[in-house]
């Protein structure tokens, strides 16, 4: 199921890298690393720590802070990431 979603989510990135340019990856990019730094910090702070694999780095490169809220909430549920 997981590797479903990361197919969609990189064909999605990469439909997207194809019609945007430039500009879009370095906002991916500034993302990304924003992303892997508040995963990194709330593994730090809440006790069952969420994976960082390449699945929840382009979620929150996609959706940014809101795309960590949504990994977060996911996670805590325990539906997805656990």
């Amino acid at each position: 199921m997981e590797w479903v979603v990361l197919l969609v989510v990189v064909g999605l990135v990469g439909a997207v890298l194809i019609r945007s340019g430039v500009r879009f990856v370095w906002a991916l990019l500034i993302n990304a690393i924003i992303g892997l730094v508040l995963i990194f910090l709330t593994n730090l702070f809440i006790s069952s720590p969420i994976p960082i694999n390449l699945l929840t780095i382009l979620i929150s490169a996609i959706g940014g802070v809101i795309g960590w809220l949504f990994i977060l909430i996911l996670h805590l549920l325990g539906v997805a990431f656990v």
